[in-house]
């Protein structure tokens, strides 16, 4: 006999059963509750649209009076922090290059004399515009900058903006190589995570254990074939950058490559890391979703890190994938080299080596 859609019977009994799983599944319920509280607190405090305190660099070859007030009005204009004084045109766009600053001004040897004769001074000012959600509000504000010390009854300033790396500002060539590591990330811990739970859920995690296989063995097996296919993922999501959306590399490819496989030993740590306590594949992925939103945000792939309150900033300074961001687009869009992004070089390897040899740990003792 048919049912109806509509026939109701049973429905207590159900709800009953069901709601009995869900309490005595603490570990899921604490998961599914405390992690949308988590996540608005972290998206409340990290989004900021509001662009100030931009690392900047000034190469300073006047000295006068009115090129310390003209760096003084960049100070109080709170849009800019002006980190580093440069020697030299050349090491001004070093600075740029290797992500130390956004903005650079370069301030001509005769902007005092100009400006006490009557005359225009030109100040050029270089914009990174591999960070677009920088760049805009920087070329609006550099010419405000001039435009108040003219209010002091001083000459007009031709504050002349050029933006680097990304001219047209096109919005693909920001968000596009930030989506390499974000879907390496994502894919391999994905992969890895759901399925060492899975087979710990079968029962068949616990037959390999009584084979003949080491616990190393064990875990290096399961994890290559995933380290395989995050590293495809990023060849092809390398590819479609380039052939689909018209991203130039400005750099080094083979460094990219190099640096990608050490980020994916990072991303497979992450992934043993949520299998080693998860005891079910829903934990998993919860517990995959807890790292990855929260490691987008923060790591400055939509919003500039430095606009964020202190604290968020301290938490993307653990994250791999904030290292990570910055060497794509420091060697995609910028051109940087291997001297140039030492820092976020080292400190993604040194990171990721501590996720996985914890992770690794963890794991060894879980299946012991």
């Amino acid at each position: 006999m048919s049912r109806s859609p509509f026939d109701l019977r049973g429905y207590g009994a159900v709800l009953y059963k069901e709601m009995r799983h869900v309490v005595r599944d603490r570990a899921t319920l604490i998961l599914a509750v405390a992690l949308p509280i988590v996540q608005v607190t972290i998206f409340g405090y990290a989004i900021n649209t509001k662009v100030e305190h931009i690392a900047s660099a000034v190469l300073n070859e006047d000295l006068g009076g009115e090129s310390v007030a003209f760096v003084d009005a960049l100070r109080a204009s709170r849009t800019f922090d002006v980190n580093e004084y440069a020697a030299s045109r050349p090491a001004l766009m070093r600075a740029i290059v290797a992500g130390r600053v956004r903005v650079a001004f370069d301030i001509p040897p005769n902007f005092t004399a100009d400006l006490r004769a009557g005359r225009t001074p030109q100040v050029q000012v270089l914009i990174d515009g591999s960070d677009a959600s920088v760049a805009q509000p920087a070329f609006a504000a550099a010419g405000a900058v001039g435009d108040s010390l003219h209010a002091r009854a001083l000459p007009p300033i031709d504050v002349r903006a050029r933006v680097l790396f990304n001219p047209g500002l096109r919005s693909a060539n920001f968000f596009v190589p930030g989506l390499i590591g974000v879907i390496m990330q994502l894919i391999t811990m994905f992969l890895t995570a759901l399925s060492i739970v899975g087979e710990r859920e079968r029962g068949t995690l616990d037959q390999i254990m009584v084979t003949p296989i080491g616990a190393l063995g064990l875990m290096l097996g399961k994890i290559t074939p995933y380290a395989i296919i995050g590293f495809v993922d990023m060849l092809l999501v390398l590819a479609a950058m380039h052939w689909i959306f018209a991203v130039p590399i400005a750099g080094s490819l083979t460094l990219l490559i190099t640096l990608s496989m050490g980020f994916l030993m990072a991303a497979l740590g992450l992934g043993l890391l949520v299998s080693s306590a998860a005891k079910t594949q829903l934990q998993a992925l919860l517990g995959v979703l807890a790292l990855t939103l929260p490691s987008i945000l923060l790591s400055g792939f939509f919003f500039e890190r430095s606009l964020m309150p202190p604290v968020m900033q301290w938490l993307g300074y653990l994250i791999p994938l904030t290292y990570f961001f910055e060497i794509l687009r420091g060697i995609i869009l910028r051109g940087a080299g291997a001297t140039d992004l030492v820092q976020p070089i080292v400190a993604m390897l040194t990171l990721g080596a501590v996720v996985l040899i914890a992770a690794s740990i963890r794991f060894t003792r879980s299946t012991s």
